[in-house]
């Protein structure tokens, strides 16, 4: 830590050396290292892969311009992003000046120049503090941790597009970004927040220390990797997304969230390793990314239906990190596979935006839900850095990702989590009992007790989804409000209301079998129905059993309980199947529902001694991880089982 005079404040000598420094740039000398030969500049341009990325770039860059306020000159609004969702202005919007600056320096339009102008005038007014830091929000948030963020997306645009500027905005964005490196040298340690923090700070001290021609910051940074190594499992799991870091819960898990894993936490260091030359570090992102890439569904989401602040979760990835490219593309050259999920996420991530914004999930717009601005200056970070950073082959081939493959049963003790890949089905079931804790929360979070979290087919896309228990407000200028309409939970659950309500969802101490069956895989899960804030009902309380059978042909699902259902208690099966608005549900008869899909249909039918309820005409909807749903839901008697099967129909799907 630099303990010589007071965090983040610079001397006049080192005022004076940065300005010279930045003078001696501007006349074409060097001010950084050069780049590493691993992070070759992108072509512009010039193929499919990079037009993807280049073009929802500018698409995003043109959004951001959209909702600047110009109209209104006071210092409170003038240059910040206004949100359509949150209708306010992020703190963290002054992190667009990198995606800004690349449009910029790509189009030769002045326009990108003075949006990142204003913009980050606007954060030097509102979330700039004396101590060098940035906060997270204007009055929702002191969190100075951010400060590292803001830090990589501004040595960034320095580094690669600082030309751009007058020599007077140069000069000021310089020191300023000294001065916050000089803050996070005195903040930042492996305790430092989550493990994002310190992992996210190796880059920002090793981006800086080069830009600044500081070796102190290049040491740090080098000194903070050698502590987020040991947050790696042997199997190539970072964890440390909740506290204690290296706790372990009673069942063997530990605090790993795929969405900052993947988005955040491993690009960051990818890119460190790269320009440090640490090549330890760059070995276990490599073996980090292979084992995080196993939980990418065919269509490019992120499968974080399990993971510890999956509150996050979209379906495309977390609403407030930066993105995956980057960590993917520049690490292609040991694993192709690499650049085929970082081009899938990329197709994802554009399919979900529409006027210039990124929104939170693939049915947002549909229910008439905003976009987040937040999701798309964040991750429009990472396609800058990806074309500034990566390289694009003229005509690469494409590779099949781990869950393309029907390889049967995967499991992961850690987060507690079993993968199933059975002839055209991918499913997912958790019994991960690691809890996030907020001192904002009061239940809600990631589902436990032998959850099928995620049920896709590789025809007719995702079937069944997890979200959280019950939808919190965790971050409160990070999430969104659920708007009018109906909403629930979307993971399939059997549910008691009896004054408070209790699920399946919920019990960190029910059991999980999952074994091979033939060509199949079958999970079996046993435990006791319990509130959000894990607390059964009051005196013996429900047991529950339910089975998931993943089979070629189909998927089975079975429930029971047994107990004493209290007087007045409502019991159901509620399986919320994903469904848009504008897909047709036909109610074939009381046991069959046929849903009609783009490339086929579904048909979702139980056994006769049951019926399903009446269908609701309106679309449920969940903002976690952003689907409509139509819930098909079955009355329970205790002691009685209930079955349901899922199939597909169409050409070349079996019924």
């Amino acid at each position: 830590m630099n303990t010589g005079h007071p965090q983040g404040k610079l001397t006049r000598r080192e005022m004076l050396r940065l300005s010279a420094a930045v003078v001696a740039a501007s006349q074409g000398k060097t001010l950084f290292a050069p780049a590493v030969a691993h992070a070759a500049p992108a072509l512009s341009s010039t193929t499919a892969e990079s037009r993807l990325y280049s073009t929802l770039l500018k698409t995003w860059c043109d959004g951001l311009i959209a909702r600047q306020i110009v109209a209104m000159r006071d210092s409170t609004f003038y240059g910040g992003l206004l949100c359509p969702a949150c209708a306010l202005i992020h703190g963290r919007c002054g992190d667009a000046v990198y995606p800004l600056l690349k449009m910029a320096h790509t189009t030769g339009d002045e326009k990108y120049v003075r949006t990142a102008k204003l913009v980050h005038e606007w954060s030097q007014a509102q979330v700039s503090r004396p101590d060098g830091s940035w906060i997270g929000d204007v009055t929702l948030s002191q969190w100075q941790g951010i400060t590292v963020f803001h830090a990589i997306a501004l040595a960034e645009a320095l580094t690669h597009h600082g030309e751009v500027l007058d020599t007077a905005t140069r000069s000021a964005w310089t020191m300023r970004l000294a001065a916050a490196v000089k803050f996070l040298d005195g903040f930042i340690s492996i305790e430092a927040g989550n493990v994002n923090y310190p992992a996210t700070a190796t880059l920002a001290f090793v981006l800086c220390g080069q830009l600044l021609g500081e070796p102190h910051y290049i040491d740090r940074g080098r000194q903070l990797a050698q502590r987020v190594m040991e947050q790696f499992t042997p199997d190539g799991f970072l964890f440390g997304e909740g506290h204690p870091l290296r706790g372990v819960s009673p069942k063997g898990c530990r605090p790993v969230d795929l969405g900052y894993n993947v988005e955040e936490s491993l690009p960051a260091l990818a890119l460190y390793s790269l320009l440090a030359g640490d090549k330890p570090v760059e070995q276990q992102v490599v073996a980090a990314l292979k084992t995080h890439m196993e939980f990418q569904l065919p269509d490019g989401a992120w499968d974080n239906s399990w993971g510890t602040r999956n509150y996050k979760w979209s379906w495309w990835g977390s609403r407030t990190s930066d993105g995956c490219q980057p960590g993917f593309l520049l690490m292609a050259g040991h694993d192709p596979r690499f650049r085929e999920a970082a081009r899938r996420n990329t197709e994802l991530m554009a399919a979900c935006t529409d006027d210039g914004l990124l929104y939170g999930g693939p049915a947002y717009k549909a229910h008439g839900d905003l976009p987040c601005i937040h999701h798309t200056f964040t991750h429009a970070k990472a396609l800058a850095a990806a074309l500034d950073r990566g390289s694009f082959p003229a005509d690469p081939q494409r590779h099949a990702v781990p869950r393309d493959e029907p390889y049967g049963l995967k499991s992961c003790p850690v987060i507690g989590t079993h993968l199933a890949a059975v002839g055209p089905w991918r499913a997912t079931v958790t019994e991960s009992d690691w809890e996030y804790q907020e001192h904002v929360q009061a239940g809600g979070g990631h589902v436990t007790g032998g959850a099928l979290s995620v049920l896709y087919h590789m025809a007719l896309g995702p079937i069944l989804t997890a979200s959280m228990t019950r939808y919190e407000m965790i971050e409160i200028s990070n999430q969104q409000q659920e708007r009018a309409g109906p909403h629930m939970p979307l993971t399939p659950r059997i549910e008691c209301t009896a004054g408070d309500t209790y699920t399946s969802l919920n019990d960190y101490r029910a059991t999980l079998s999952a074994t091979r069956s033939g060509a199949g895989v079958v999970f079996e899960a046993h435990g006791r129905l319990m509130s959000n804030t894990h607390k059964p009902m009051e005196g013996d309380g429900l047991l529950y059993g339910v089975s998931w059978t993943i089979g070629e042909s189909g998927v089975g699902l079975a429930a029971t309980v047994t107990g004493q259902l209290p007087a007045s208690a409502s019991l159901q099966f509620i399986v919320p199947v994903i469904a848009r608005q504008s897909e047709r549900v036909e109610q074939v008869s009381p046991q069959s529902v046929r849903i009609s899909k783009p490339k086929g249909s579904l048909i979702v039918s139980i056994d006769a001694a049951n019926r399903f309820e009446p269908i609701p005409g309106e679309r449920t909807f969940n903002l976690v991880p952003g689907f409509e749903a139509v819930p098909l839901i079955v009355a329970i008697q205790p002691g009685k089982e209930v079955c349901m099967r899922i199939e597909a129909a169409g050409e070349g799907m079996a019924r």
